[in-house]
C-alpha cells in the first residue's frame, strides 16, 4: 500500500489544502523579499545593503524569543483538540500575552543599548515591529485549527502594499529608517487583521490568563524554544558573525545567496510543516502503522530534496546572474556550496521536528541542535576570517551535516524503527 492511500481522504484532504496554503505563504514571505533586494542593493549599494541586512538578521534574533517554542509546542497542543473552543481560546490569550511581555522588554532593552549604537539605534527601534507584529500573528494557531488559507491571503494582501512603499518611497541609503519601518508595518497589519478573523470569523475570545496558565506554556514551549534558538543560532548567525569578523561588503555578497537557499528551502519545509498536524495525531494514537509511514515518506523527502540541491547546485551562475543582474563569483560559489542545505536541512526539519518530538525525544534533539550550532559557530568564526564569505557558507552546511548525523544516530538506532 502506497503512502498516500494510508492517509484517512479526510486527513489527506487536510494536509493537501495546508501544502498548499503553506506554499503561498512561503511564496508570499520569501519572493517578495527576494524581488525587494536587488532593488536595495541598486539603490543603496552593497555595503549598505549589508547594514540593512545585518540589522534585519539580529531582529529576527529577537523575534526567535518572541516566538518561543509556541510554533510547534502550540500547534501540537491545538491539532489534537481541536473541538474544544475552551482550551483554545485559553492557549491562545497565554501565548499572546508572554509574546507581548517577551516584545515589551525587548525594545526596552533596545533602548537601553543606546550608548552602544547610537548611530543605529532608530533603525532597530523601526524595526522593533518586526518581532511584535510576527509574535501577535498566531500562524501556530491557525495551523493547528487546519486552517492556514486566512493567514495566507492576510500575508499577500499585506506584502504586496509593503512592496509597492518601498518602490516608491526607497530611493538611497537615507531612507535606511524608513524601511525598517515599511517592515514592522507589514507585520502589524497582519496581526491586525488576524485578531479581527480570530475574534469575528472563528469566534476565537481572549480571555485573561491565570499565572498557571502562564507557566503552563512556558513550560510546554521550553525544549522546542531551545531546539528553534540552537537551530537558527547557526541558520541565522553567520551573517552577524561575517560582519563582526570581516566588513559590510562581505555580507552583501554573502546574503543574496543564503537568502535564495532559504526561499527554496522554505518549499521544502512546507512539505514538512503541512504533514506536523498529521503525524502529531497519528503519533498520538500509537498506531502500528504510524513509523512505516513515517519512514517511507522520509525516503520520498530524501529524494525530493537531493534533486532540489542539485538543481540548485548546477543552475547556481544562471540564477545569480539574472536574479542580481551581474555575473559575481564570490556569490555564485556560495550559493553552490549552500545549495546542499536544501537536502540536509530538509531531512533535519523531518526526522526532528515531526520524529523525535513526537516520540519523546525533543530534549535530545534540543542537545544535538545546540552542539552542530556551537560548531557552526566555531568553524564560522574561525573560516569567515580566513575565507570571508566563503568560511560562512561552508560554516552552515557544516552544521547541517553534523545535525543529520547526530538524529540519525538516535532515531534509526531505535528499536521499532
Amino acid at each position: 500500500m502506497s503512502v498516500l492511500s494510508k492517509f484517512k481522504s479526510g486527513s489527506a484532504k487536510k494536509v493537501i489544502e495546508n501544502f498548499l496554503s503553506l506554499s503561498v505563504l512561503n511564496i508570499v514571505n520569501y519572493i517578495f523579499p527576494l524581488l525587494i533586494i536587488p532593488i536595495l542593493i541598486k539603490r543603496m549599494g552593497v555595503e549598505n545593503y549589508g547594514i540593512y541586512i545585518f540589522a534585519y538578521t539580529i531582529l529576527n534574533y529577537l523575534n526567535l524569543l518572541v516566538q518561543y517554542g509556541f510554533n510547534f509546542s502550540a500547534t501540537n497542543k491545538i491539532a489534537k483538540n481541536q473541538e474544544n473552543r475552551d482550551l483554545i481560546s485559553r492557549t491562545y490569550s497565554s501565548i499572546t500575552v508572554i509574546r507581548v511581555a517577551i516584545s515589551a522588554v525587548l525594545i526596552l532593552g533596545l533602548i537601553c543599548f543606546q550608548p552602544f549604537i547610537p548611530d543605529t539605534l532608530s533603525i532597530y527601534l523601526f524595526g522593533s515591529g518586526i518581532f511584535l507584529g510576527q509574535g501577535l500573528i498566531p500562524v501556530w494557531l491557525f495551523q493547528g485549527l487546519e486552517k492556514m488559507k486566512f493567514i495566507t491571503v492576510i500575508n499577500l494582501i499585506v506584502r504586496v502594499i509593503v512592496f509597492v512603499l518601498i518602490i516608491f518611497f526607497i530611493e538611497n541609503e537615507k531612507d535606511m529608517g524608513l524601511l525598517m519601518g515599511f517592515q514592522s508595518i507589514s507585520f502589524l497589519l497582519g496581526a491586525l487583521a488576524s485578531i479581527c478573523i480570530l475574534h469575528f470569523v472563528l469566534k476565537i475570545k481572549f480571555v485573561f490568563p491565570k499565572l498557571q496558565e502562564l507557566l503552563m506554556e512556558l513550560k510546554e514551549g521550553w525544549q522546542l524554544f531551545l531546539s528553534t534558538i540552537g537551530m537558527n543560532f547557526y541558520r541565522e548567525s553567520n551573517i552577524i558573525i561575517l560582519g563582526l569578523m570581516t566588513n559590510y561588503t562581505f555580507v552583501g555578497l554573502y546574503a543574496p545567496a543564503e537568502k535564495l537557499v532559504k526561499a527554496v528551502q522554505s518549499f521544502t519545509n512546507i512539505i514538512v510543516t503541512a504533514l506536523y498536524p498529521h503525524f502529531s495525531k497519528r503519533f498520538a494514537d500509537s498506531s502500528s502503522s504510524t513509523m512505516d509511514t513515517f519512514n517511507k515518506t522520509g525516503q520520498i523527502l530524501c529524494g525530493l530534496f537531493l534533486f532540489g540541491s542539485l538543481l540548485l547546485c548546477v543552475f547556481s551562475p544562471t540564477i545569480i546572474n539574472l536574479y542580481l543582474g551581474e555575473y559575481i563569483p564570490n556569490t555564485i560559489l556560495d550559493l553552490r556550496i549552500l545549495s546542499f542545505i536544501i537536502l540536509f536541512g530538509g531531512l533535519n526539519y523531518y526526522y526532528g521536528i515531526i520524529g523525535m518530538v513526537n516520540m519523546g525525544m525533543d530534549r535530545y534533539f534540543s542537545k544535538a541542535v545546540w552542539i552542530s550550532g556551537l560548531i557552526s559557530v566555531v568553524i564560522c568564526t574561525s573560516l569567515s576570517y580566513f575565507l570571508q564569505d566563503l568560511g560562512a557558507a561552508i560554516a552552515m552546511v557544516s552544521a547541517e551535516i553534523v545535525l543529520f548525523l547526530l538524529i540519525l544516530k538516535q532515531v534509526f538506532t531505535l528499536k521499532d524503527i
